[in-house]
């Protein structure tokens, strides 16, 4: 246990360094800038390239400023 636990700190502490490092993109006086579904972005527009462990971490972000703007994620229906 002790060895997830470190894993999940380390995901933490890496989540709170890119929201600090996002900061001076973020323009949270525009919320409407974060009601997208991510998911659903993510899977659209992701590339081969892509470091997933870092579009990860992106991912969390927008969650979390989602759940602070929105008190919900935003999620699409599907037909």
């Amino acid at each position: 246990m002790m060895i997830l636990d470190k894993k999940i700190a380390s995901v933490i502490t890496d989540l709170t360094k890119h929201i600090k490092n996002e900061q001076e993109l973020d323009d949270i006086k525009k919320p409407r800038k974060y009601y997208y579904d991510r998911m659903e972005w993510v899977r659209i527009n992701k590339s081969s390239k892509d470091d997933l462990y870092e579009i990860g971490l992106e991912n969390l972000r927008v969650l979390v400023y989602q759940l602070g703007l929105f008190n919900r994620h935003i999620l699409t229906e599907k037909d």
